[in-house]
């Protein structure tokens, strides 16, 4: 009788093991931290993923991804302060309106665009670049899904005839090149890979965190910085005419 009582236990306490083990497998992850206290809603590889709502300091109930707001959502701060948009990684992107309920008076509302968690005015703005004059054209492009990678593509119309860069100081006939490259916001750049051309010169990097400073270095000795307020895979052409 006794045996078939520790048997029974046993296998009790296994098959609640199971269900706990299961429980476990199926928990909803919320990778935010102002939020990951309590979470109900649609889940993909134990993080919240899809439509949801999120307790913790902080309150959101909409569109989640890989366990962070993604997409459209109402973020409350507290009981008189709430943000109604859109969310990239946890982070508000794009269009929206920051609503400032107030006992007594009229309620305040701030509509427009946010990049990087920053208001950035009535348009939608995800860079700042303050080397426009030094190239004849460029270009600067940012996927609309998140990444963290950077490309700078730097193109000169005449290259270095005999297929060699020059010693870059002005004469007709060399390849400009990305000299330097430094990540300000104590983010960590690394270069991923190079490739040089007669005319062309290529260079892509990974970044592991935004909004980022970086402040580039060219080879003839000219300096620009380049805010990036958004996690995106980015693309900088910059053309010159020599």
């Amino acid at each position: 009788m006794k045996n078939s009582f520790a048997i029974l236990l046993l296998v009790l306490l296994l098959h609640c093991g199971v269900i706990a083990a299961q429980d476990s497998s199926q928990a909803c992850k919320v990778l935010t931290p102002t939020l990951n206290m309590r979470y109900t809603g649609e889940c993909k590889n134990g993080l919240a993923s899809g439509q949801g709502e999120a307790f913790g300091q902080h309150h959101y109930k909409g569109t989640f991804a890989n366990g962070k707001p993604n997409g459209a959502g109402v973020y409350y701060y507290d009981d008189s302060t709430y943000h109604a948009g859109f969310f990239q990684d946890g982070q508000m992107e794009g269009k929206g309106e920051t609503h400032y309920m107030h006992n007594g008076k009229a309620d305040s509302t701030i509509k427009g665009f946010w990049s990087g968690n920053t208001y950035r005015g009535k348009d939608y703005k995800t860079y700042d670049f303050n080397g426009a004059t030094m190239f004849d054209r460029y270009e600067i492009k940012a996927t609309p899904q998140s990444g963290r990678t950077i490309s700078f593509e730097i193109s000169t119309t005449s290259g270095s005839p005999t297929g060699v860069p020059s010693d870059f100081q002005g004469q007709p006939g060399y390849v400009l090149r990305l000299e330097d490259i430094v990540a300000g916001d104590q983010a960590i750049i690394r270069k991923l890979s190079t490739v040089e051309t007669p005319t062309r010169f290529h260079v892509t990097y990974d970044i592991d965190r935004f909004p980022v400073k970086l402040y580039v270095t060219m080879s003839n000795g000219n300096n620009f910085t380049l805010n990036l307020y958004k996690a995106a895979t980015w693309s900088v052409r910059l053309y010159v005419n020599k």
